[in-house]
């Protein structure tokens, strides 16, 4: 696109410049999470000053940008690095995280009766009757259920270990993943076999 003639060197820079943000500015902000403060919500807290350690219980969320996790009680560790919660639910409400992946229009949600976050590692462990779910839009794509459960969001990787609960194989996982929209069991460009017609039977002739 040719330059505006009436603009002088600097207006053109200060253009560029503003530019350049509005292209960077939406990958910064996906990379949030890990900057935002901890938000909590909980009915009792009681803190150990010693150990660096708030036990919060009472039905406990904590929100930190993107992720939420929810459980019965909920031990946050202070550490040189960040920060470290030990997230456990009881035997009706397992406890739950969700966080949305950086860049795209998806979700990852998932529960255990026990969830580990580490802040510096931006890592989610979930163990004992581990399920996590990928959502792309309201679509279910993704479902992985296993006894452990780790979901590294800084690397976007998750990792499955197997289960050992009755009636599945120990040591091994299950994984549920959805068809691509749009996708045919039968590719376009092949065309199903025909049966082939079969010749007509042919009357015997007069000896």
């Amino acid at each position: 696109m040719p330059s505006n003639p009436h603009m002088n060197p600097w207006s053109r820079r200060l253009a560029c410049a503003a530019l350049a943000c509005c292209v960077v500015a939406p990958a910064l902000a996906e990379r949030s999470d890990k900057d935002q403060p901890l938000e909590i919500d909980a009915g009792l807290v009681r803190f150990d000053g010693k150990r660096k350690v708030r036990t919060f219980s009472g039905g406990v969320e904590i929100r930190r940008g993107s992720l939420l996790i929810r459980a019965q009680q909920i031990e946050l560790r202070e550490t040189p690095e960040g920060e470290v919660a030990f997230a456990v639910g009881n035997g009706t409400a397992p406890a739950s995280f969700r966080q949305k992946r950086d860049g795209v229009d998806e979700l990852v949600e998932g529960q255990a009766q026990r969830i580990d976050y580490d802040s510096a590692t931006e890592t989610i462990k979930l163990d004992q009757q581990a399920q996590l779910k990928r959502w792309m839009g309201n679509k279910l794509a993704e479902d992985l259920s296993g006894q452990t459960i780790v979901y590294d969001h800084g690397r976007d990787t998750f990792e499955v270990s197997g289960s050992s609960s009755k009636g599945e194989t120990p040591g091994r996982v299950r994984a549920v993943v959805a068809p691509r929209t749009g996708a045919s069991a039968v590719p376009r460009s092949v065309a199903p076999a025909r049966p082939a017609a079969s010749a007509p039977a042919r009357a015997a002739e007069p000896g």
